[in-house]
């Protein structure tokens, strides 16, 4: 649906007449290369990281334990009375149970944190790539995703990924003034 209305309103803004279409500018950018290469992006993508490490220490404390208390069940079955054994075996799955569970908790709350991170994240692209979009006089910005995005084919001259990056950047760095104006070509800005 949603690509159906970009073909159609771009389709309606040709059909308009040649005049109009030579006015209508239409870029692109990759947001995926955006959150990789941005300095805001990285810092997005470590902070979730970091995240990610101190919930899996959590479970792997947990893990050790369970994987102690399996081997010492294995090891004291021969010895242990049938009445020893199943409140070991008791011990062992209420244990097990608990840490299924936990690790089900962290799962959700990695997921919780990964899209709070990524609509930080989408704001502030947003703002970058409108401050590019008004500065270089485009109607139209699409987004390339890597998967199944928008965008089938562009030019390069396109591509406004590394203006957004820019941006990002200046805004990473707290420079409020003027984002770089995209060159007339709408060739690629330099790398930061």
């Amino acid at each position: 649906m949603k690509r159906w209305l970009v073909f159609v309103s771009v389709a309606a803004m040709v059909a308009a007449g040649p005049v109009a279409a030579q006015e209508l500018k239409i870029g692109y950018v990759d947001a995926q290369q955006a959150l990789d290469q941005s300095k805001i992006g990285r810092a997005s993508k470590e902070q979730l990281e970091q995240y990610v490490k101190s919930r899996q220490q959590v479970i792997d404390v947990d893990e050790e334990e369970i994987r102690r208390l399996e081997e010492e069940l294995k090891k004291q079955t021969a010895v242990l009375s049938p009445e020893a054994q199943r409140d070991k075996q008791e011990t062992f799955q209420r244990k097990l149970l608990n840490y299924q569970k936990k690790a089900g908790e962290l799962s959700k709350e990695v997921s919780d944190k990964r899209a709070e991170v990524l609509k930080e994240f989408n704001g502030k692209l947003s703002q970058a790539l409108r401050r590019v979009a008004e500065q270089g006089g485009y109607a139209i910005v699409l987004d390339k995703e890597s998967e199944g995005g928008v965008v089938l084919y562009a030019r390069e001259q396109m591509n406004l990924t590394e203006h957004v990056i820019a941006e990002l950047d200046r805004m990473a760095a707290g420079d409020s003034g003027k984002p770089a104006k995209p060159s007339p070509s709408g060739g690629s800005a330099p790398k930061p």
